[in-house]
């Protein structure tokens, strides 16, 4: 087993250094810096259905992330990152507890790890072409408080876990200043699991809450504004229509080349 572990890690460490090489080496050609580092914010909302509910509820989260990312040269990027998240579940009821219980405004910890990617596909001068990716997800941390207003002691506690794909064709237009404003369209797949457990004296209960897979579509607009020559900051807005309604989507990083 120790000797499985061991080739992993070695495996692990190689895979990781070509990629670096290459991200080197494809930044020599191309004269761009390799790497960059910075933090990031991010918002997200999106309206659910909720697995047995037949009302919607809208799903929150506020992300602040440490974000790496690598220039692999020939208009290939990935980047990582890594943070805390706060959800927020709306007013979704948990109502197979000994007390219904409705979050509100109340907003559960987690911790974020994400990946993306971006590819250039055509290159017409100043018009570039291109996909991205990205893949996160948030890993809930446990959150207990007290139950007040009743005549014997009670307490709850709750976690949420969410992960979200998404994929789409990006327009970037580059000017010479540096800016670079872009136009995104991307189709997002977000599965949510909500977790509740409640004490009120001898009475015990839990439940759970689950979205499946939903499925949306979202547009966005964004840029890269150099505010010199290795410190960028990164915008990006955008909508996801929904039947009856609008969702959005927000961040805003900095990002610093080494």
């Amino acid at each position: 087993m120790d000797m499985t572990r061991g080739a992993y890690r070695r495996i692990v460490a190689l895979s990781v250094g070509l990629v670096w090489a290459a991200g080197l080496a494809g930044a020599a050609e191309t004269g761009a810096r390799p790497f960059t580092a910075g933090i990031v914010f991010e918002h997200l909302s999106r309206t659910v259905a909720w697995q047995g509910d037949t009302a919607a509820s809208r799903v929150r989260a506020n992300q602040v992330a440490f974000r790496a990312g690598l220039d692999l040269g020939r208009g290939l990027g990935l980047g990582l990152t890594a943070g805390l998240s706060l959800s927020g579940l709306g007013d979704l009821v948990f109502d197979g507890l000994p007390i219904s219980l409705e979050l509100g405004s109340t907003n559960l910890l987690g911790m974020v790890l994400g990946a993306e990617v971006e590819a250039d596909l055509l290159d017409r001068g100043d018009i570039e072409i291109g996909v991205a990716g990205r893949f996160v997800s948030s890993f809930g941390l446990a959150r207990t408080w007290n139950l007040e207003g009743f005549a014997v002691p009670g307490r709850a506690s709750g976690k949420v876990n969410w992960m979200e794909a998404s994929a789409g064709p990006r327009l970037t237009y580059r000017i010479s200043s540096g800016f670079a404003p872009y136009l995104e369209a991307a189709v997002r797949w977000l599965r949510v699991d909500a977790r509740m457990e409640e004490t009120l004296e001898d009475l015990r209960g839990s439940e759970k809450k689950t979205v499946s897979g939903d499925i949306a579509f979202s547009f966005a607009v964004g840029g890269d504004v150099p505010l010199s020559e290795r410190l960028t900051v990164r915008v990006k807005a955008g909508l996801a229509p929904f039947a009856g309604g609008v969702d959005g989507l927000a961040s805003v990083g900095l990002a610093y080349a080494f």
